[in-house]
């Protein structure tokens, strides 16, 4: 399944933290890093946590190519992987630090792997107001308390593109 986020930059004319940054805010409450009237609200931390969040889930990955960084349609475009079975997951873990020395050494050379996905997102377009986006039911898996990986949720994000 693939989904976006919107993106929005909080420097860019039009900008409201209450329309742009709900589902960044509710992450950071949901997580406990922001508690309302304790704390002055911190969008830019909200959405660097959310989005290192996402990057650490093993069964999601950005779709670079289909997200778009700039403007007031700006989105961070996700496909869900299937579910990695019991020894994919030690396999993965174990190959894990090598993995990342190897990343780097590509990421110096410009080596990059080129998504063939395309669905047509690019024509999609996002209502302005992001703030329904929250309604879904966010609970973390584990007992460790530093996994942030969100559960099945059973309601649906409205105006949320699904692909």
């Amino acid at each position: 399944m693939i989904f976006q986020i919107p993106w929005k930059h909080a420097a860019k004319h039009g900008w409201d933290i209450n329309k742009d940054a709900c589902l960044f805010r509710s992450w950071a409450i949901h997580t406990g890093r922001y508690k309302a009237g304790e704390k002055e609200p911190d969008p830019k931390t909200w959405k660097a946590n959310f989005r290192c969040a996402m990057n650490s889930l093993p069964d999601i990955e950005e779709v670079k190519d289909q997200s778009r960084n700039k403007g007031s349609s700006a989105v961070r475009v996700y496909r869900m992987l299937p579910p990695l079975t019991k020894n994919q997951r030690k396999e993965r873990k174990s190959k894990s630090s090598r993995d990342a020395k190897s990343k780097a050494k590509r990421k110096s050379y410009g080596d990059s792997s080129p998504d063939t996905f395309s669905d047509g997102l690019s024509s999609s377009t996002l209502p302005d107001d992001h703030s329904s986006y929250t309604r879904v039911s966010l609970s973390l898996a584990g007992s460790r308390g530093t996994d942030q990986r969100p559960q099945k949720s059973t309601a649906p994000i409205p105006g949320l593109a699904l692909h």
